[in-house]
């Protein structure tokens, strides 16, 4: 869906009731796996919708990852009540479901510790990424993370999740994103703040940051701006245009999870993919 779409559905939100936050519950919790049930034992992708959940952002996440040949399993965490406005609100309901998503990483370290965990999420879901991230256990983490057209906040202090990313947190921007332009500005971030989005011109560190805060922001903060050569994979620079599955192919599968991470899953299913492998020899 293009971002003038996205107008009216925020448009028409905002105009018939500034409480709609107050209509979110917070019991959207329920990861969905969206290949064959499989690939848990290679590793794990989770990906999380913009607010309102209506743009089919997610079903272009995975149709990307496997067009990669991602061989993990893919998780959406189905966080969306469905009101675009009181998901990009509802800063408490939000801060729950983030723990909830925490809480999923945690389950599937404790059964596959040795295999890797990506996050994946647009606009909205990016603020519940950061926030699972601050709220993981100790010895806990993730191994990259990539956030696309974030509304969070550019100045929102990123030092605490970036401590438990064992990679990279790769945000892409785009400065041509008129959502985050023109109609979060109205709406607030999602960490209800009033100043510029991550999405729009990138994170910066807090003005008041100290030099183990811009040390983490240098080693494991990677920013990629939104340029006209990315139309050939589909993205125009609109808020969704990260989405399509020819960027997530091209720009995020062969980072977030590449077949190269994946040792063989052991025992009987190596044994099965090695033999397999010289029978096409």
């Amino acid at each position: 869906m293009g971002t003038t779409r996205w107008i009216p559905i925020l448009m028409v939100c905002a105009a018939a009731a500034g409480g709609c936050g107050h209509a979110v519950q917070t019991n959207v919790e329920h990861f969905a796996n969206l290949t064959d049930g499989g690939g848990y034992d290679r590793g794990l992708v989770i990906c999380l919708s913009g607010a309102g959940g209506l743009t089919g952002e997610v079903d272009r996440f995975r149709q990307g990852l496997l067009d990669g040949g991602i061989p993990c399993a893919i998780e959406t965490f189905e966080w969306s009540s469905g009101w675009v406005l009181g998901d990009q609100t509802d800063l408490s309901a939000n801060k729950e479901k983030a723990r909830q998503l925490a809480r999923r990483i945690e389950k599937y370290r404790q059964e596959y510790p040795k295999r890797p965990v990506h996050l994946i999420g647009v606009s909205a879901g990016t603020g519940l990424i950061v926030w699972a991230l601050e709220d993981l256990g100790p010895d806990y983490s993730v191994d990259n993370v990539f956030l696309i057209a974030s509304s969070l906040s550019s100045q929102y202090d990123l030092s605490a999740a970036l401590k438990n990313v064992s990679g990279r947190l790769y945000n892409c921007y785009s400065a041509a994103d008129t959502v985050l332009a023109l109609l979060v500005p109205l709406t607030g971030t999602v960490d209800r703040n009033s100043g510029d989005s991550g999405g729009l011109h990138g994170f910066r560190p807090p003005e008041n940051a100290d030099g183990q805060t811009k040390v983490l922001y240098e080693a494991k903060l990677l920013q990629t701006a939104w340029e006209p050569k990315d139309r050939a994979y589909g993205h125009d620079g609109d808020h969704l245009g990260g989405t399509q599955p020819a960027f997530v192919r091209e720009c995020v599968a062969s980072v977030v999870c590449p077949p190269s991470l994946h040792a063989e899953p052991s025992n009987d299913a190596a044994a099965a993919t090695v033999v397999a492998a010289a029978g096409q020899n």
